[in-house]
């Protein structure tokens, strides 16, 4: 009988702050007699009771005085995890019992009445297991009073003696038994052991006994009878228990704790051979010792046996072993039904060696996840996606096969050109052409970031490394390019200060954070760009001269937008394709607008082209982008959206560039004259050549005045 299971849960209570008004309004009103008081925790620290009260009003104590200054401290109090007993003597005393926690802390109450209905409870339920148990025993149970009337009869007696329990109660006996030897013995008034009795095709085996009341007085007869015809049966189902008994030793044996039980004097009965192996201990050796035998020979370092018998409870404690290892070791005791004395002792042992080893292996699998997750987010937020290589040109064929080469080496490479060129889009090239595509791209642009704050970000730091830095530390850079690449943009703004610290990363391959005492090893693939002359910054000591030539193993230089013609109709119409489906648009650009963005310098190259597109694409209206939608900047001297007509007479803004002072002034001339090359050349790409203009500008050229359609 748990005290849980028949408290009154979540009582009312009182604070110690509470008042002798607060206090007798809720006695009042709720008809109790006392009340527990807790602090802020719920921990139980007193009982006021209307005795209390009363006192507190005869002696004329202000109402507003706190409950604390009256409350009764000395209490017995129960644990809702405790069991109620009959031998209670000053908790039946106390009317109303507070009942706590392991903690301390208030759950419920406990009252006589909740006491007596517990026991009754407890009684109904005895019987009722009482009469369970001799429904279900397998020997016969028959009971009669002085006179030979039937006062009980379970059903195995019922099954024996072929009796009717409904129709034989307060009945005599000699009208169901008619056999005299059998009759002669259940109603005779001596007591009599093992008396064996043939009753038809049956052999019992009875014991006779009179009832005795405590004074010594006969009131009837009691009779335990056993079918001995059914002992090949019970020799069968001691023969499944030894199976039993068996398997269960089979399961002890091939548990991977260590499991030891002792009687209740600490000596070992049973020794699993886990155990064995995590004590180095034959169990044949172990077992008649005690187990404080293993404690003075150090091979453990407690007796969790004594421990158990000491406290009378299960104990949990850390073991150390000889061999170094640590176990946590949890002796349980077994009590005896009948006096609850401790007969036996179970002890089950759990290396926590292994468990501290999974640990470590837990905590670096979670350090690696967390280092993935950081990549991950990086790689989110830079598109490594390789996209806009456009490559008509010569040199810029040449370019990107060369990076393709270089590629599948771990070579460093330096990218230098204007700013714009796209030398980024090269640095992703040779990510995603070499060994190292499925690691990490890392790009970092050095100019872009504050001097104080890309020392953190390139080598990351430990935690408390700085006021403001994370609790956790944080990766550097370096570290998340680890199995991959690492792209500096604009290396020539990296300080001095950062270019040594770089300079031993690339030597040592090994990283160390800010605050941090331990180095990491690192392995990735340095590709470097800048638009700066790296040489110059060297004469000028703003760069080292040996991390110049660390990082110049293969220099790569791309071409400016302006020196490449040929690639710059097919960037806009790149651009035009990108930006309508990404603004879902369908404008197109002007045979003239066309013919006057292959005049511009494009001194911010690729990165302006594609700015340019994106804000004619965005900010025109119609469905065509014409000339006078163009920039100021591509009209020398005129106001942007009053462009200068293009007319194909003038050398200055023909449709064909430096060339056009060899073509015809009217349209009629220069629809022969295109046809007269073609019909020379067989090629509008040869064409195109000798014009010094884009194969692009002749076919659109030729279509509009109708010559491919009429050849």
């Amino acid at each position: 009988m748990w005290v849980r299971d028949y408290m009154t849960a979540d009582p009312l209570v009182l604070y110690k702050h509470n008042t002798i008004r607060e206090a007798a309004s809720i006695l009042l009103e709720n008809r109790i007699d006392g009340i527990p008081v807790v602090d802020h925790k719920h921990q139980l620290v007193g009982l006021i009771t209307k005795s209390h009260v009363f006192r507190a009003l005869k002696n004329y104590l202000p109402e507003e005085t706190a409950v604390e200054n009256l409350m009764q401290v000395k209490l017995v109090t129960l644990y809702d995890d405790q069991q109620i007993y009959e031998g209670w003597k000053e908790e039946l005393d106390a009317g109303r019992l507070p009942v706590i926690n392991r903690n301390g802390q208030l759950v419920g109450i406990l009252t006589r009445t909740d006491i007596l209905r517990a026991f009754e409870h407890q009684t109904r339920k005895t019987i009722s297991q009482l009469d369970a148990v001799l429904q279900s025993t397998y020997h016969g149970i028959i009971a009669v009073d002085l006179k030979g009337r039937l006062l009980s009869i379970n059903q195995a007696a019922e099954r024996l003696l072929g009796i009717d329990q409904r129709e034989a109660v307060r009945t005599p006996l000699h009208g169901f038994v008619k056999d005299h030897e059998l009759l002669s013995l259940l109603l005779s008034l001596d007591e009599k052991q093992m008396v064996r009795v043939n009753y038809g095709d049956r052999k019992l085996l009875i014991n006779h006994k009179p009832i005795v009341t405590d004074e010594g007085k006969k009131i009837g007869m009691a009779s335990v009878m056993q079918d001995i015809t059914e002992l090949e049966g019970i020799s069968q189902e001691l023969t499944a228990v030894q199976k039993l008994n068996r398997e269960l030793d089979t399961i002890i044996e091939s548990s991977h704790d260590g499991i030891v039980v002792t009687d209740n004097k600490g000596i070992i009965r049973h020794f699993n051979q886990a155990f064995s192996r995590m004590t180095g201990v034959p169990a044949s050796e172990a077992i008649g010792l005690q187990e404080a035998d293993l404690q003075r020979r150090g091979i453990i370092s407690k007796a969790v046996s004594n421990m158990v018998l000491h406290e009378q409870k299960r104990v949990s404690v850390i073991q150390h072993l000889a061999n170094g290892s640590v176990l946590l070791s949890t002796g349980t005791p077994i009590l005896d039904v009948d006096t609850g004395e401790i007969t036996q002792i179970v002890m089950n042992c759990r290396d926590l060696s292994e468990l501290n080893k999974m640990k470590t292996e837990l905590d670096e699998a979670k350090e690696l996840s967390e280092r993935y997750q950081m990549e991950l987010e990086w790689l989110r937020a830079q598109h490594t996606g390789v996209d806009g290589i456009i490559a008509e040109s010569k040199e810029m064929r040449n370019l990107v096969d060369l990076c393709v080469r270089i590629a599948q080496v771990d070579t460093s490479v330096l990218i230098l050109g204007e700013s714009g060129v796209g030398k980024g889009v090269l640095a992703k090239l040779m990510h995603q052409h070499g060994s190292r595509a499925k690691g990490p791209f890392i790009s970092i642009n050095c100019g872009a970031i504050p001097a104080n704050l890309l020392e953190s970000e390139l080598f990351g730091y430990a935690p408390g490394a700085f006021t403001g830095a994370l609790q956790k530390g944080k990766y550097g850079l370096i570290e998340l390019a680890d199995q991959g690449t690492l792209f500096l943009d604009e290396i020539g703004d990296l300080p001095l200060n950062l270019q040594v610290k770089f300079l031993t990363v690339l030597q040592e391959k090994r990283v160390m954070r800010i605050g941090d005492v331990q180095e990491r090893e690192v392995n990735f693939r340095l590709v470097a760009a800048t638009n700066a002359n790296l040489m110059e910054k060297v004469k000028l000591g703003e760069f080292r001269e040996d991390l110049y030539y660390r990082i110049n193993v293969v220099p790569l230089e791309v071409p400016p937008l302006r020196s490449r013609k040929e690639d710059l109709f097919p960037m806009i119409q790149y651009f035009l394709e990108k930006f309508n489906e990404k603004h879902k648009l369908k404008k197109k650009m002007s045979y003239e607008a066309l013919e006057k963005m292959q005049e511009y310098a494009w001194p911010g190259n690729v990165r302006e082209l594609e700015n340019v597109i994106e804000r004619l694409l965005v900010t025109t209206s119609g469905s065509t982008i014409d000339t006078f939608h163009l920039p100021r900047m591509f009209f020398e001297g005129q106001k942007e959206g009053q462009p200068e007509p293009v007319k194909v007479n003038r050398t200055s803004q023909t449709a064909f560039g430096h060339h056009a002072s060899v073509m015809p002034e009217s349209v009629d001339d220069e629809r022969l004259k295109l046809i007269s090359l073609y019909n020379t050349y067989k090629s509008t790409r040869k064409v195109a050549k000798v014009l010094g203009v884009h194969q692009s500008t002749v076919v659109r050229r030729m279509k509009k005045l109708g010559i491919l359609r009429g050849m």
